[in-house]
């Protein structure tokens, strides 16, 4: 299930959904996965902000998993 949340940016606010993934420490049969983020739908005043973030999108990325992490 998706949620949504936003996340202030270099001065702008940005939208995103986003899923969460908690890590799955295994069995004797099954490995451990460690868990997982996927971050999409980011929009910034209901426009496609992807484009935009481009150049920084894996510190964009990084900063929004940082701040979910902190809830």
């Amino acid at each position: 299930m998706s949620e949504i949340s936003s996340i202030n940016y270099r001065g702008f606010e940005f939208e995103f959904e986003y899923n969460y993934t908690p890590p799955y420490l295994g069995t004797w049969e099954d490995p451990p996965e460690s868990e997982e983020w996927e971050i999409y739908n980011i929009t910034l005043n209901d426009i496609d902000a992807e484009f935009l973030l481009n150049p920084m999108y894996d510190d964009f990325i990084e900063e929004v998993i940082n701040k979910l992490k902190e809830y």
